[in-house]
């Protein structure tokens, strides 16, 4: 793609058990921007909503009895969008995700091998707006919050579904679909249900700002605020060097390596 594909390892893709989830990195058709943000206000990814995402190596959903899905998400469009989903390569039946729906209401959605499955959906947010959203399962119970509140419940009890797929900004079963169109940001997972109060905590933290508590069972938290411009990136560089007191030797070559990019 001409002036947008970027290829990074995002520094801040965290996890548990030295694991590499970022195993092909993020592809993004987009470029990182700031512009209307109100929150998170350390930045965000922007995906184009055909091709950008991040695809990892599978986290063992099938090993937790319970979990806890969150993310900072804004929408420019509505339509099918998954903010982060498992799926199966070989099978279409067993998945687990929390997404946008073509009406503008989040759904979180999980289901079995033999099809069973409970399904929590939201009424319809509004594009252009930043929401946090947290989805969690505790047993057979299902809960849906959006911006630390309760949007919607359900129960009921679903095996433990066969998953070899993680995607964020796309669901990948034996093709690849329902790509975000729009931004996000802290996307994370935990082995455990988080409870009403720590939502309401973490949602304006950062990753460095967690305390243990809120960390413990966490399994993978992608901060995607560092994807940068190739602009912002020679100043950063030059900052550095500054604060650093170096030169940097042969700018002309960098600032052409890096416009290169862009």
């Amino acid at each position: 793609m001409r002036k947008a594909q970027f290829f990074y390892l995002l520094r801040r893709g965290l996890l548990s058990g030295g694991l590499n989830l970022i195993k092909e990195g993020l592809v993004m058709a987009s470029k990182f921007t700031t512009q209307g943000l109100s929150f998170p206000a350390q930045g965000s990814a922007e995906f184009n909503g055909t091709s950008d995402y991040i695809k990892g190596d599978s986290l063992p959903l099938s090993d937790w009895t319970n979990f806890t899905y969150s993310a900072w998400v804004y929408f420019d469009t509505a339509s099918y969008q998954n903010i982060l989903g498992f799926g199966n390569t070989s099978n279409a039946t067993p998945v687990s995700l929390i997404e946008l729906q073509s009406n503008s209401k989040i759904n979180f959605f999980h289901r079995d091998d033999s099809a069973a499955s409970v399904g929590v959906l939201s009424s319809a947010i509004n594009l252009k707006q930043w929401y946090f959203l947290t989805a969690t399962k505790e047993g057979t119970s299902f809960k849906l919050y959006i911006d630390g509140s309760i949007a919607n419940t359900g129960s009921g009890s679903v095996s433990t579904p066969t998953l070899d797929t993680f995607n964020i900004a796309r669901l990948e079963r034996s093709f690849a679909s329902n790509y975000v169109d729009g931004n996000l940001a802290n996307v994370a997972i935990w082995n455990r249900a988080l409870s009403s109060d720590e939502i309401n905590s973490v949602m304006w933290k950062s990753y460095e700002g967690l305390t243990g508590a809120e960390s413990n069972g966490l399994q993978a938290w992608y901060s995607l605020d560092d994807i940068t411009s190739p602009a912002a990136s020679l100043a950063n560089m030059e900052q550095l060097a500054t604060d650093k007191d170096a030169t940097i030797e042969n700018k002309a070559a960098v600032t052409a390596a890096i416009n290169a990019l862009s």
